[in-house]
């Protein structure tokens, strides 16, 4: 068959309207009364579809030249021809009006160029103009107003149809044109510096525009939680097919420096002096000093993090620290009760590399001394000997939340293997597993939260001794609210301790915005504690429950709850906490 070489531009086909009136007068003339109405042309397209959108002209009526023009573009309304015109032929008493129609070509072929890797076969799946089939205008027009959509949210791109030809043999070629980014402008940042920013960033000058990619990149730099909003904006360029990309920015407050004094009935009177900045100097570092000094309790730290040691995301944490704290020990002898100290000097350093898009991967090394500062050679020594702890620790998390204060949805998880050893002078071999998940869930669209955390402990193989630093221990405001950390002194009576070989704690929380910067909370603590030669039953799961507030400051995110849980004589008592950051 011969093809033909003529090809339709089909955004600018013009309609031809030949009316062939001959010598008759269109007016008061009986002779230009209609008969009838015929169609004829159509091959595909069923007559009385055709004469359904004939409104005008009607049988018994004068023909009226507009009349007919009207009723032409009709026809051509429907979609599905190249042209259109009538003619009249003699009629008894009038004349017969005749529509001839030209169809469009049947689909043979559609084909997309100009992206690469876009899948452009599914989306042909569920266009309604198909091969096989009459080609249609109108519904082309809506499948390639929707191609732009479907690229857009399916796969992140912008285009626009930069050409479109149809040939008289069926066959369809859409040309596409992708828009690039012209440049990359960051506002707001007044602290930050815009390497830290446009590291997060996996998109530069050149590249094409790709809104998944652009929205994952400013989601990586909000849960570096220095900015408290994060915005985007798209310019219009003299180019169609390029675009400007500004990235807005509102700083929050990364650092903090307070001081103080504090009271508790474990530690009694305590100065505190703590400086922090999540952000230092701009830089993405995070430094941070603490002294808590007192009677009974001394604690020491200086911890330092950078996040890139190298462009592929490596990071580096370390700390060091010393802790001194009172305890009550026996006097073998006497049976006295005496006061002596233990001290702790160590440290840590921790790699970390990210393994994909959400998950991060970990090692720590960890070195610590610990001393006893005995009051009298009558104690039994055996229970209170120095010794010196050496653990490497194996750490994977995952986050997929979208706030790194106040998630509303997503989840995280972290898994951490701790393996003591004896090399490098270490006194204790054990392995014990931490397990930690917590989700996320919008109740309303005010912003009312459902949290949810479990948190389980388990000593895999090894000892941890009657030395406690090792063991597993909850209590206070991180993990059972209302029960104090480690438990009650006396652990004959019921929910006395809080320490052991393995753990399980559950929480949740309905966090309920009041204001704008203030949030309600009703939270239940459910957790426990057991060793190896224990048997765990969840009716041996201390309970709590209490109200809490969250206020975000300049400070931080501050945390204040109040929970209550049960002594050893089995009845409720309220403790009140205070932190900083959400608990889980």
């Amino acid at each position: 068959m011969k093809r033909s070489s003529a090809r339709l531009l089909v955004g600018l086909i013009v309609i031809g309207l030949f009316l062939q009136m001959g010598t008759l007068s269109v007016g008061a003339q009986e002779s230009s009364i209609v008969r009838s109405i015929e169609v004829k042309g159509n091959r595909f397209i069923d007559t009385e579809t055709i004469k359904a959108s004939i409104l005008k002209t009607k049988v018994n009526q004068p023909a009226v030249e507009q009349q007919i023009l009207d009723d032409l573009r009709s026809i051509y309304d429907l979609g599905y021809f190249q042209d259109a015109t009538a003619s009249f032929e003699p009629a008894t008493a009038g004349v017969q009006v005749i529509f001839h129609v030209v169809e469009n070509p049947v689909v043979q072929e559609i084909t997309f160029s100009g992206m690469s890797g876009i899948p452009f076969g599914e989306y042909q799946k569920q266009m309604s103009t198909q091969t096989g089939y009459i080609l249609n205008i109108h519904d082309l027009w809506e499948d390639l107003y929707g191609l732009r959509e479907w690229i857009a949210t399916e796969h992140g791109y912008f285009a626009r149809i930069a050409d479109l030809t149809a040939d008289t043999d069926g066959r369809i070629s859409v040309v596409l044109a992708q828009t690039t980014l012209k440049d990359v402008v960051i506002e707001g940042n007044e602290k930050t510096k815009d390497f830290v920013i446009e590291r997060e960033l996996s998109f530069e000058p050149g590249d094409p525009v790709n809104i998944h990619q652009i929205d994952q990149g400013l989601r990586r730099v909000l849960m570096l939680g220095y900015f408290d909003e994060i915005s985007r904006d798209f310019s219009e360029e003299d180019d169609p097919d390029e675009t400007v990309l500004t990235i807005n920015l509102t700083e929050r407050k990364t650092g903090s420096a307070t001081f103080g004094v504090s009271y508790s009935s474990t530690d009694r009177l305590l100065g505190f002096i703590e400086a922090a900045d999540e952000n230092f100097l701009g830089r993405g570092q995070r430094i941070n000093a603490t002294a808590r000094f007192g009677k009974r309790l001394q604690e020491y730290e200086l911890g330092f993090y950078e996040p890139y040691i190298d462009k592929t995301g490596t990071s580096l944490g370390t700390n060091l620290y010393r802790r001194s704290r009172p305890l009550t020990v026996t006097d073998a002898v006497t049976e006295d009760s005496l006061e002596a100290k233990r001290t702790t000097n160590g440290g840590d350093l921790t790699l970390g590399r990210p393994f994909s898009e959400f998950t991060r991967g970990r090692l720590t090394f960890k070195m610590e001394n610990t001393t006893y500062d005995l009051p009298s050679e009558s104690i039994e020594e055996t229970e209170f000997k120095n010794y010196r702890n050496r653990t490497v620790g194996f750490g994977v998390n995952t986050n997929t939340t979208d706030h790194p204060f106040s998630p509303t949805e997503g989840y995280k998880n972290d898994v951490y293997l701790e393996v003591g050893t004896r090399l490098l002078g270490g006194d204790m071999q054990y392995a014990k597993l931490r397990l930690e998940h917590s989700r996320y869930f919008q109740i309303t669209d005010g912003g009312m939260v459902l949290a949810v955390r479990g948190l389980g402990g388990r000593l895999l193989g090894g000892d941890l001794g009657d030395r406690g630093q090792e063991a597993f221990t909850i209590g206070g405001a991180d993990t059972l609210r209302g029960y104090p950390y480690g438990g009650y002194e006396d652990e004959g009576e019921k929910r006395g301790s809080l320490v052991g070989d393995h753990m399980l704690v559950m929480n949740a929380e309905l966090r309920i915005p009041v204001l704008e910067k203030v949030t309600g909370v009703l939270f239940t603590d459910w957790g426990t504690t057991w060793d190896q030669n224990e048997a765990m039953g969840f009716t041996d799961l201390a309970n709590s429950f209490g109200v809490g507030v969250r206020l975000d400051t300049p400070l931080g995110l501050l945390r204040l709850d109040y929970g209550w849980g049960k002594n050893v004589e089995d009845e409720r008592k309220g403790q009140f906490y205070f932190g900083i950051g959400n608990m889980f």
